[in-house]
């Protein structure tokens, strides 16, 4: 049983996926060609990899405590649209400190801030899904806030390259996140939560909501893996022209994929009730493409892994809102309990430069790191099981 009835409109879907898209975009323009370049800048090819692993750290550490406490201060207020509005600001200033960012701590207080910031509005949408969107809804508009994401990496992507990686590439980008955000508050209006008196008193999932988190967890450090170091990856042993150039390719090529087979994963999954197929196939998925790009990094099979990890994101994302709403404890800390989730999406980031630092630097290069990436993509797999709670 579900406490929320009423379907959600084209419109508001359409706003939400057009928020998304740009707090997606403010993340990844940066994450894939603006801070890789910016780090090369100020370090060199010598300490490139360095200093990107740890401004990317600090970021994500920061990111993982501020989603939880955004979630904690939505629940609080009883409202998300605050939470989406000053979480925007914030981020947008970050932004505009990296735009002018010529030391390594202005370059790590810039990415800071635009992670603490946008992971407010990022709760206050995944909370969204719990308060506007009944239970057959849910895999259709879970596979839209996915499917967003992915289409904002390539449109953060697409401006960082159009405009240059520098000053001004951070700057379109700001531009670009309240721009695609604002319709979304003009037509969502916030849904009062349910009383303790009034709300259905769901059993506490224990282990469910705990194997949820791990598997996106390990399916998000794959994710992470694979684009931490794509431009060097793509430089460095694929040894391609104009790298930055050929990360727009393999991301577009892969955002293709990957919103097919979203949006059509989450249709079909609320049609056909079944969630954990979805998350079976896009863990093949991602483990057969990382194994590619380990084993053979020549350009046309590299764009055939990210055919591969498109599609096998693009199943697990299609499911992936709708799981974890699904194993949810409470209508009352419905964004506290998401913000914990989103720590399963911002800790990789964290771990993923400082697992793949090392391994790149000293351990096996690329192969060991592709190779490792697929190896995780597996062990999600062999925990799907544990979720007995999806049928």
């Amino acid at each position: 049983m579900t406490l929320v009835e009423a379907r959600v409109g084209r419109r508001w879907m359409t706003a939400y996926a057009l928020a998304m898209i740009g707090i997606a975009a403010g993340w990844f323009g940066p994450i894939q060609i603006l801070l890789p370049e910016q780090a090369a800048r100020l370090a060199g090819d010598d300490g490139k990899e360095a200093l990107l692993a740890l401004v990317t750290a600090w970021g994500a550490a920061a990111s993982m405590v501020a989603n939880p406490l955004w979630g904690i201060l939505s629940d609080r207020l009883r409202a998300r649209r605050p939470i989406f509005l000053a979480g925007t600001v914030t981020g947008v200033a970050g932004l505009l400190v990296l735009s002018g960012a010529d030391t390594t701590g202005t370059m790590a207080t810039g990415w800071i801030l635009v992670q603490v910031g946008l992971n407010g509005p990022l709760a206050a949408l995944a909370a969204m899904i719990g308060d506007r969107v009944p239970e057959r809804q849910r895999g259709t508009v879970g596979a839209l806030f996915g499917v967003a994401q992915i289409v904002g990496v390539v449109l953060g992507t697409a401006i960082a390259v159009a405009v240059g990686a520098g000053s001004w590439g951070y700057v379109a980008v700001a531009i670009a996140v309240p721009a695609l955000g604002g319709a979304l508050l003009l037509v969502h209006r916030d849904v009062p939560v349910v009383s303790a008196r009034e709300r259905i008193h769901w059993a506490w999932p224990g282990g469910q909501f705990a194997w949820a988190w791990l598997i996106r967890f390990l399916l998000n450090l794959v994710n992470a893996l694979v684009l931490v170091y794509l431009l060097y990856y793509l430089s460095d042993r694929v040894r391609v022209g104009d790298a930055a150039t050929w990360v727009l390719i393999v991301t577009v090529v892969n955002v293709l994929f990957a919103g097919v087979a979203g949006f059509a994963g989450g249709v079909l999954s609320d049609r056909w009730e079944r969630r954990k197929v979805f998350v079976a196939a896009g863990a093949v998925l991602l483990a057969l493409g990382t194994a590619l790009m380990a084993l053979v990094p020549v350009v046309p099979v590299v764009i055939g892994a990210s055919v591969l990890v498109g599609v096998g994101w693009g199943a697990y994302i299609a499911v992936d809102m709708a799981v974890m709403t699904h194993v949810l404890p409470d209508a009352e800390t419905r964004a506290t309990m998401l913000g914990v989730a989103n720590v399963a999406g911002t800790l990789p980031q964290l771990l993923a430069p400082v697992l793949a630092a090392p391994i790149v630097t000293g351990l096996g290069g690329y192969p060991t790191l592709y190779l490792l990436t697929a190896a995780i993509a597996l062990v999600a797999l062999a925990l799907l099981p544990r979720l007995r709670a999806l049928r």
